[in-house]
């Protein structure tokens, strides 16, 4: 039946042209693309797991590259580790030398002073040693303090204490570098001060997790004139925030107790004893020996602040990109005083011995550490290894999901090509009808 009004031929035609066109744009949108799911249309549960398995794959080659940089960390401090090995080794030399009684006195002390370097260098190494600004030899310190050796300090650097002439005898302990993110480090570490060499008077010093500092004085064995002294600082405490507050709140406090301490003729002056003062100057804290006091001699004044030394330090390795999937490698202050080389002396065979002992102990500390550091970096390289695998197992599988099957899809653009063209042939035919009507119609 012809008719006029309704062609449904013409509209059957055209909606196939018009499926026919749409598949062959989404086929070309495929092959220009490479994927097969352009937008979450194409494929809504493929989207969202191809989504999650790219954030996988682009954390693990992240990760891949984090512990790459633990490598090149682990790499430059075992570089520097070399360097100290060979030094101790020349210490060990110079030891072993200085044990031999042919040796006279002046001798033994210029190898003395090839070891005061040597020791000097260790330290140097330490302090210096850097991967990208981070000291990687020195765990970050809250505290420093003004000498190379950080165990039985004594106060032998003249300083010049805030309204006190310049020459006092003093040591400083610089809380400057103490601030929120590492006041912390200091929880449940002391330090202590000793009058002199002999003598039973001690003023100790903690830190706590307290919410509150405290001070007291109380009665010293078998120096009952000589009290001594106790303070602590709680580090939660409200307005201790940096090192300023530490030195200040301790200054407050030893400053309320000066009667309790039967200090006498300090005047204007803060003492801990008889013989020592106390001052502060801005995150420093300074401890001196007064101004017609006793003649300072080694020995007076000592000051124990070992145990304010960071030993260790973390850092957090990422190695994928799940929250807290990390590796821990952990950094070591290695410098003359962990490894036991504060006080070498050679100026005898007794003590060229202790020395000789004391060195062959730093070798194995540093050795021990060489290991850590390179029984880590084989574990890194096996972390790379399984992320690089895992990688690309992942790429496969998203690439099923996501990635254009081209063979196929260039058929399925052949045959929407070819139908498309049948599709026009079709309904440029169907004009010839429609023409023919209008033909017939002109002829009536």
């Amino acid at each position: 039946m012809v008719t006029i009004m309704h062609d449904i031929t013409a509209l059957n035609a055209a909606r196939h042209f018009k499926v026919n066109t749409k598949s062959k744009a989404a086929s070309m949108e495929k092959l220009s693309s490479g994927y097969r799911v352009n937008r979450a249309a194409d494929d809504a549960a493929g989207l969202t797991i191809s989504e999650k398995m790219r954030s996988q794959i682009r954390g693990l080659n992240r990760g891949s590259q984090n512990v790459q940089e633990g490598i090149s960390l682990i790499q430059t401090a075992d570089g520097a580790l070399v360097e100290m090995h060979s030094v101790l080794q020349r210490a060990n030399e110079l030891a072993v030398q200085a044990a031999n009684d042919t040796n006279t006195d002046i001798d033994r002390e210029a190898i003395q002073k090839e070891i005061n370097e040597i020791t000097e260098e260790i330290n140097r190494i330490s302090s210096t040693t850097t991967f990208n600004t981070r000291t990687i030899l020195l765990a970050d310190q809250p505290v420093r303090i003004n000498t190379s050796n950080y165990s039985n300090i004594t106060m032998n650097d003249k300083v010049a204490a805030p309204g006190h002439p310049n020459g006092a005898w003093g040591k400083v302990i610089d809380f400057s570098g103490t601030g929120p993110d590492n006041i912390l480090k200091l929880a449940d570490k002391r330090f202590s001060v000793t009058c002199s060499d002999n003598c039973k008077q001690t003023f100790n010093f903690e830190f706590t997790t307290d919410t509150k500092s405290s001070i007291s004085v109380q009665a010293t064995p078998g120096s009952p004139l000589r009290p001594s002294l106790y303070v602590t600082i709680g580090l939660n405490e409200k307005g201790i925030r940096d090192g300023k507050d530490i030195v200040g709140k301790i200054f407050e406090l030893v400053k309320s107790e000066q009667a309790a301490l039967g200090v006498s003729g300090g005047g204007s002056e803060t003492l801990i004893g008889h013989a020592n003062g106390l001052t502060i100057d801005g995150g420093k804290l300074i401890m001196y020996s007064r101004d017609g006091g006793p003649t300072y001699h080694p020995g007076m004044g000592m000051i124990h602040a070992d145990e304010l030394l960071v030993l260790e330090e973390d850092l957090n390795i990422q190695t994928k990109a799940r929250s807290h999937d990390s590796i821990t490698l952990t950094i070591r202050t290695v410098n003359s005083d962990t490894i036991g080389l504060s006080d070498l002396s050679v100026d005898s065979y007794d003590n060229a011995n202790k020395a000789i002992k004391n060195i062959h102990s730093a070798i194995d500390k540093v050795s021990d550490y060489r290991s850590y550091l390179g029984a880590m970096q084989n574990r890194f390289e096996h972390v790379i290894l399984n992320n690089d695998n895992s990688s690309e197992n992942l790429q496969d599988a998203e690439s099923k999901i996501r990635d254009t099957d081209m063979s196929k899809e260039i058929m399925s653009e052949a045959r929407s090509s070819l139908l498309e063209q049948a599709g026009i042939s079709l309904m440029s035919q169907h004009q010839q009808d429609r023409r023919s009507i209008y033909n017939l119609l002109n002829n009536i």
